[in-house]
């Protein structure tokens, strides 16, 4: 479990259920090794632990408090030493949770937590899901700094997996990687259209069908709500059309799992952390709606 002092944190500051009855299963995996901006992801998974604890456990959206479907919370992940190492604890960590038959929720720590969990869910399910990705920035760079595996190539890593992506909140990338995508027949439906675009869910969603994975880089909301990010980007999304997003996915697909990355907390601003927690909170309540 995250730990702060001597007082074990679960998520909502509920007291620990039974695993057998839980429904999803926290797994905090504070990696932080390529980074390339800000610090601070690896403080990430507690801040969100610690901000869940305090927030209104019934939702007024939903009508209901999703925590009593049961959310476990695992102890964290070792992510010390070879990234490729720490991504085989999260694979072999979200694998336990899909042979369980419980929903796997990845606190990151950096975006390339999302490897490991993605490993995972094409060794369980092949490749006949999309990922949908909430980011300010399209993670398709071939190797950054030398490294295939990093925050900036986790999308080019799905897309070598078999997988299809879907973007929502991209506003940044390289000439590479728009050139590559272009190359690819793939067009991402940019920030700056989304804004333009009152129907931009419909056309987000166009002609996807069936289940999805969910990664959640908080950089994808606009740094005017959430500038608690390493690489944070004017431009982005507002709460209202994240939610409206999520809303729209979980009534329409099955999500298989999820991720929430890239937190990184500034010190004595605790409402970043508290709107990463809610947003997590959200996205299970919607999940665990369009599933029952």
């Amino acid at each position: 479990m995250s730990l702060i002092g001597s007082k074990i944190l679960t998520f909502g500051g509920v007291p620990q259920p039974k695993l057998e009855s839980c429904r999803a299963a926290i797994i905090p995996a504070p990696l932080e090794v390529t980074v390339t901006y800000g610090e601070g992801a690896a403080l990430g998974p507690l801040a969100i632990m610690s901000a869940s604890a305090n927030m209104e456990l019934y939702d007024e959206v939903l009508d209901c408090s999703p925590i009593d479907q049961g959310v476990y919370t695992h102890g964290r992940v070792n992510t010390s030493g070879p990234v490729a190492e720490s991504l085989e604890r999260i694979q072999a960590a979200v694998a336990a949770e899909l042979t369980a038959g419980r929903l796997p929720v990845l606190l990151g720590g950096e975006h390339t937590v999302t490897v490991g969990a993605l490993r995972a869910m094409v060794e369980r399910y092949g490749t006949g899901f999309t990922v949908l990705s909430l980011d300010a920035h399209l993670d398709m760079r071939e190797d950054y700094e030398g490294e295939r595996l990093s925050h900036a190539t986790v999308m080019r890593r799905a897309l070598e997996m078999g997988l299809g992506v879907r973007w929502a909140g991209a506003r940044s990338c390289s000439l590479e990687e728009i050139q590559f995508l272009r190359q690819q027949g793939i067009e991402p439906l940019w920030a700056h259209q989304i804004h333009a675009d009152p129907d931009w869910v419909e056309r987000a969603l166009e002609g996807l069908s069936g289940p999805v994975y969910l990664s959640l880089d908080i950089d994808g909301l606009d740094s005017g709500i959430m500038p608690a990010t390493g690489t944070p980007e004017p431009g982005g999304l507002s709460w209202q059309q994240a939610n409206a997003w999520l809303t729209a996915v979980c009534a329409r697909h099955q999500v298989l799992g999820l991720d929430l990355v890239e937190l990184a907390p500034l010190a004595g601003q605790t409402a970043w952390d508290f709107t990463a927690a809610r947003l997590l909170y959200r996205a299970l309540g919607l999940i665990f709606r369009g599933t029952l």
